[in-house]
């Protein structure tokens, strides 16, 4: 055997990896000078040992397929990372590279090409460790946020409701009037953005997602923005909506958050808002487009950051609408965005997982002030 991989071995022998010969059993027949750095073993001492032996118990497994399966399918090559037992009897993280070339006249082995991934895999368990305290960390971000948004809602209330207490009850004179007047206006404002810190912390809180009628979700938003969508005199029109996997008062709330901002954010033409739905592989892609203001392109990414307003202060509201948007869809797995263009309206899409491998909606689309 020896004879018959010689010019194969000048090839190899100066090899920063450990190479290694084996049979069809796994029988070593050759090793690498490099085993010695990397194993600790002499080339000698490997020689009649089975590779399968040295690899670590709970890698034996797959391991042994993977030699299978490069019998099965010649030449290869397959990769797999294993922990590979040192000669000091601890184990090493080792990248193996197999090929078959048992019909190789050169060479008529398996070839194994074995590297040293233990810092690789010293970094991945880093990564996994800050990144599972980071969601501890974020976890307990959002409980604190839900808690102290909860607590701050009813001395909000008390102020608001003494003051207007107080204003019937006392006689005022203009002035005073209106600082009382100042004073509810703050505490609704301050309960309004508290009301979104509490929906944007919520949110985060893992649920298993259910199936959700869209059609249902779009309409119990609509109700609740009836008195908005009444004063503007605006004309939302709705497709057939499907079934999809999610949260219900989510969704209600993407839907509100999406449809009021085109309320707000109108042009000086009458308000058109038209909700669709369109299949798009195993998900929906939803829109949301109006005839609106529009929105810079150097800003489509900025509007969904958190505490973000574009607009001036004329027009009331937290910032935190789109990015309570953006949160709910990437829960669910999905994405969000915005196509539009200063004076020519936006669109908003996101998309959902689909219940089902249905994608044919009939259209419902009625025009009037409300679908």
């Amino acid at each position: 055997m020896a004879a018959s991989f010689q010019g194969f071995r000048s090839l190899i022998e100066n090899s920063p990896d450990a190479i290694s010969l084996i049979d069809t059993q796994g029988e070593i027949l050759y090793g690498s000078a490099s085993t010695t750095r990397i194993f600790g073993y002499r080339p000698e001492e490997l020689l009649g040992l089975n590779c399968i032996d040295l690899i670590h118990p709970d890698d034996r497994g797959h391991s042994t397929r993977a030699l299978r399966e490069v019998l099965a399918k010649p030449p290869g090559p397959l990769k797999w990372d294993a922990r590979v037992r040192h000669k000091d009897g601890n184990y090493s993280w080792v990248e193996s590279t197999v090929s078959n070339l048992l019909e190789e006249l050169e060479v008529q082995a398996i070839v194994m090409q074995q590297r040293d991934i233990n810092a690789r895999k010293a970094a991945e368990v880093k990564r996994q460790q800050q990144a599972e305290e980071l969601a501890r960390s974020n976890l307990r971000l959002e409980e604190f946020a839900y808690l102290a948004a909860h607590d701050l809602q009813e001395p909000l209330r008390m102020i608001s409701s003494y003051t207007e207490l107080l204003v019937r009850r006392t006689e005022m004179d203009g002035n005073a009037r209106q600082i009382a007047e100042f004073i509810v206006d703050g505490a609704a404002r301050m309960s309004a953005l508290v009301y979104d810190l509490l929906c944007f912390a919520s949110t985060g809180r893992r649920e298993q997602p259910r199936c959700v009628d869209l059609q249902q979700s779009v309409a119990e938003a609509l109700e609740n923005l009836a008195p908005a969508i009444q004063a503007s005199d605006a004309v939302v029109t709705v497709d057939r909506l499907p079934v999809v996997l999610g949260h219900k008062n989510h969704l209600v709330r993407l839907f509100q958050n999406l449809l009021s901002n085109a309320l707000k954010y109108r042009s000086e033409r009458p308000i058109e808002i038209h909700v669709t739905a369109e299949g798009l592989g195993q998900d929906w892609l939803i829109s949301v487009k109006d005839n609106g203001r529009g929105i810079a392109t150097e800003n489509h990414s900025l509007i969904f950051m958190p505490f973000t307003r574009l607009a001036n202060r004329d027009f009331h509201g937290s910032g935190l609408g789109l990015a309570l948007s953006k949160r709910i869809v990437e829960e669910l797995g999905g994405a969000i965005w915005v196509e539009s263009e200063l004076g020519e309206g936006s669109t908003f899409f996101f998309t959902v997982a689909a219940v089902s491998e249905e994608r044919i909606l009939v259209p419902m689309t009625s025009h009037g002030t409300v679908m």
